[in-house]
């Protein structure tokens, strides 16, 4: 069974038929179109139209979305075509989005990112390429932007207030231990743990143990605020 392009390779492929592409080319289709049907579930294809050259003007069109099953009904309204005027998240847009699409279309050289931030009830986690039209008369027209995204956390509560034994607790079940395996290694006993479990499922709202570890862990990405690398 042949393996999945990573994202790693269909950007190589993008970068190697950018280099290749004409001066002022004007559909972006004919740059991403021999790729498009290697992209995975967990890509999006995506163009934004600049050649207005105000950001509130700017036009998104998803060519191809998020597919992975999902309880997010939030990323439904994120990927929606349309100016970026009408984008949900304001704070996102305006702190990561634009920035980034309109530095690569001034300078007209691809550029590269792994970005951590939150998007409305999200925490997310992806890695991102674009592209800009090449454009030696003036700023570049369009953008093609190709993200993987690598994780959708929930947004919970912080991880202040929680004392040694809590932070404890929630570190040995993300490696995986029991109940019992995490009394043994915080010299605790069995009901005392089981309790603080409930407890602290409780704080984060979380139904069972499994999502109070993804909730610890996004509440962990939260105190970092959104990064840019």
């Amino acid at each position: 069974m042949k393996r999945p392009a990573t994202f790693k390779q269909i950007s190589r492929l993008l970068m190697d038929s950018w280099i290749s592409s004409p001066d002022g080319l004007a559909d972006p289709e004919s740059l991403y179109g021999p790729f498009r049907g290697m992209l995975r579930a967990n890509m999006i294809l995506l163009v934004i139209n600049i050649q207005s050259g105000k950001p509130e003007e700017f036009h998104l069109d998803f060519i191809k979305g998020y597919d992975l099953p999902t309880g997010f009904a939030s990323l439904h309204l994120l990927q929606r075509r349309g100016s970026l005027s009408d984008f949900p998240d304001q704070h996102y847009l305006q702190g990561i989005v634009v920035p980034a699409y309109a530095d690569a279309a001034k300078r007209q050289r691809p550029a590269m990112r792994c970005i951590v931030t939150r998007i409305l009830d999200m925490h997310v986690a992806y890695d991102r390429i674009i592209l800009p039209q090449k454009n030696s008369a003036g700023l570049s027209s369009w953008c093609i932007g190709l993200l993987d995204i690598r994780f959708l956390l929930p947004t919970g509560p912080r991880t202040d207030g929680l004392d040694d034994a809590d932070l404890a607790i929630l570190q040995l079940l993300a490696e995986g231990a029991s109940t019992r395996e995490v009394a043994t290694a915080a010299n605790l006993s069995a009901r005392t743990i089981e309790h603080r479990i409930e407890r602290l499922k409780s704080r984060f709202r979380a139904r069972n143990i499994t999502q109070l570890v993804v909730l610890a862990i996004s509440a962990g990405i939260a105190s970092l605020g959104g990064q840019d690398f």
